[in-house]
């Protein structure tokens, strides 16, 4: 049936015919390899799409490398037998149609994913037909699927103060203020971040200049897997005062061998606030204060108050007597006087006129004596 000097393939295939003559049954799968006869190979991804997130629509595309010796032909009618929760989508596999070797073919699927926990399972078998020689092989494919609860790939983002919105809080202007953010990585794909990946925005979609990454655990090929945790820190620098708000945006990069693996984006709102520093207000120049003038304190002009005198010697029949005084003397009183304080007279000429009146006044008292003589 086959040439002896065929690979070992069409040996296998060979026993694998003779077998199935004799049994009556289907053609047992062949093992196949690069450099065999009959050889497809799934270069990129399987129909097997592992966990994923209930709800969630994956589309797929399978390629199929001919990778043997031998061209071959496909009969794509099986794949039609697709049920729920997978679809085929469309496939460049054409009955008939000759497939040299190194040559591909694809299948598009999509799958939605059932309700957590569900399993999903499909066989779809594939006959490789050679169009060499006389041979088939079977190729099956196993469409596989697990639904979770969440996405197979995902992170979530922690705050300072593990509230739902960054806040920086109100700043002076030309300060600076730095939130630490932890990126908590779950579900069952590993993640890669960049700083590059890290976008500020505000409510228009505008990049926020004020906000800036300045620092992260992210490493060149770093790959964080699920439960570990990476961070960035972000620097608010005001440069006028007013209110900002928007959103932090973060891509992580599935690292799960899959090409066509969608990034997982996670959003933060984030709210901050300036003010203006306050304009110092300068120190007043101190006025100078005026030497007070020194008045003269005016030199007190002496008073001269005259010393009473003794009153005059009592004169002859009720006299009044004469002396230097205040007083006036009128019958048996005192006789009258002068006070220097009234006269306004110079001092010494005061002394003068008070000489002259107690003369005069010894006299009179000498007269009166002779009188009293006379007329005794």
């Amino acid at each position: 049936m086959f040439s002896l000097h065929r690979s070992r393939t069409a040996a296998v295939f060979a026993g694998a015919l003779l077998a199935a003559a004799m049994l009556g049954g289907a053609v047992a799968p062949a093992s196949a390899a690069p450099g065999d006869q009959i050889s497809v190979s799934l270069p990129v991804l399987t129909p097997d799409f592992g966990y994923v997130k209930q709800g969630s629509v994956i589309p797929r595309t399978i390629e199929l490398l001919n990778d043997g010796i031998d061209s071959i032909t496909i009969d794509p009618a099986p794949l039609s037998a697709l049920t729920s929760p997978f679809a085929l989508t469309s496939t460049t596999i054409v009955g008939g149609n000759v497939i040299a070797p190194g040559q591909r073919r694809t299948i598009s699927v999509t799958l939605t994913a059932p309700p957590a926990p569900t399993v999903a399972n499909q066989a779809v078998t594939l006959m490789l037909v050679s169009n060499d020689r006389v041979g088939s092989m079977p190729l099956t494919l196993n469409f596989h699927s697990e639904s979770l609860t969440t996405a197979r790939a995902h992170f979530d983002i922690a705050t300072p103060d593990g509230s739902a919105t960054l806040g920086f809080g109100s700043v002076k202007v030309g300060m600076a203020v730095t939130r630490r953010l932890t990126l908590m990585v779950g579900g069952i794909d590993p993640l890669s971040f960049g700083e590059g990946e890290v976008k500020v925005t505000d409510s228009s979609g505008a990049t926020v200049g004020t906000v800036r990454v300045t620092g992260s655990s992210f490493g060149a090929g770093t790959t964080y897997r699920p439960m570990e945790s990476a961070t960035v820190d972000l620097t608010f620098t005001p440069t006028a005062a007013g209110t900002f708000s928007g959103a932090v945006t973060i891509t992580g990069r599935t690292m799960n061998g899959n090409p066509e693996a969608p990034s997982v984006v996670v959003a933060l709102p984030f709210t901050a606030a300036a003010t203006a520093v306050p304009t110092p207000t300068p120190t007043p120049t101190p006025t100078a204060t005026a030497t007070p003038t020194s008045t003269a304190t005016p030199t007190p002009t002496s008073t001269s108050t005259a010393t009473p005198s003794a009153s005059g010697a009592p004169g002859a029949g009720g006299s009044g007597s004469a002396g230097i005084g205040s007083g006036s003397g009128r019958g048996g009183n005192t006789g009258p006087g002068v006070s220097l304080a009234s006269t306004g007279a110079d001092p010494m000429v005061a002394s003068g006129f008070g000489l002259v009146m107690l003369v005069g006044g010894a006299a009179a008292v000498v007269l009166g004596i002779r009188r009293r003589r006379l007329h005794g």
